[in-house]
């Protein structure tokens, strides 16, 4: 029986993270997710920790579990071996909660609350090394 060795792939060196309905409106996320759109995931996570927004948090744990993720998808090969890079990321709208609120001379008001979905895909590439010669 002859056991071919599996190529890498490019899917197999890429992890894909999905989270709907977060409870933070798409245009104040969007501000945030353009700051750390394509650089690596360590220097993301770095400047993500000095924003002080409610979005902030939320991404950079989306951002750990994808790391989680591909290190169960990628369980044979050693972590420390790759660079992680953000290829994609959006923010999309989500639901809205629409309620009234009472205001003066018998009027309603509308109040909005605003869902997002966040869809984030990381990279792999394995880290060149460098022989300055011996």
């Amino acid at each position: 029986m002859i056991i071919k060795n599996k190529k890498q792939t490019k899917s197999d060196l890429r992890s894909v993270v999905n989270l709907k309905k977060i409870s933070c409106s798409p245009r104040k996320l969007r501000l945030i997710t353009d700051l750390i759109r394509t650089e690596k995931v360590e220097d993301s996570i770095l400047k993500l920790n000095f924003i002080k927004k409610k979005g902030s948090i939320l991404i950079k744990k989306i951002l750990l579990s994808a790391m989680a993720n591909w290190k169960n998808k990628n369980f044979e090969k050693d972590i420390y071996n790759y660079n992680f890079y953000i290829e994609k990321i959006l923010v999309n709208k989500g639901t809205q909660f629409k309620k009234i609120r009472p205001a003066p001379k018998g009027r309603g008001v509308k109040i909005r609350k605003r869902y997002s979905n966040i869809y984030i895909t990381i990279i792999g590439k394995i880290k060149k090394l460098i022989n300055y010669g011996t």
